[in-house]
């Protein structure tokens, strides 16, 4: 049995949709963007992978609540390569399980609260933005924090 692990954030919120035959499924985009520190110690970011996550049935319900900025620990099943938009190899993974990584935070339950004007958002790397600068949704590679 092929196994991959994959821990990543989301970059946009998950979209869901049915088959024809009403199978439900759910996908999101995540990256994988490694830092490491250089011999001076300075942090080095290293390429970004995108990985478009689908899940199907029971499992993409559950997933559904996932929001951008999530970090994932995924379970790939099948997967498949193919060029992105912008041309960067990505893979398209059918997933077999989802979990939250608790790297960097807790893990959350229940229904989002939306953040309020003024509220301060804190990457995993201790920075601190202003919330309403940080938008809903990413779709330029570089503007990816993990």
């Amino acid at each position: 049995m092929f196994t991959c692990v994959i821990e990543g954030s989301l970059t946009s919120t998950p979209t869901r949709g049915h088959t024809r035959d009403g199978a439900v499924w759910v996908q999101f985009p995540v990256v994988v963007k490694d830092r490491y520190r250089d011999h001076a110690g300075r942090w080095i970011d290293g390429r970004p992978m995108f990985f478009d996550i689908v899940c199907w049935r029971d499992l993409a319900d559950r997933v559904q609540d996932l929001a951008r900025g999530d970090r994932v620990v995924v379970e790939a099943g099948q997967l498949l390569p193919y060029l992105s938009d912008s041309e960067l190899p990505a893979l398209k993974v059918h997933a077999r399980n989802v979990s939250l990584s608790m790297r960097y935070t807790a893990a959350h339950t229940g229904p989002r609260v939306r953040q309020r004007s003024g509220d301060v958002v804190v990457t995993a790397d201790g920075e601190r933005i202003a919330a309403e600068a940080y938008p809903d949704r990413v779709s330029d590679p570089e503007l990816v924090h993990h």
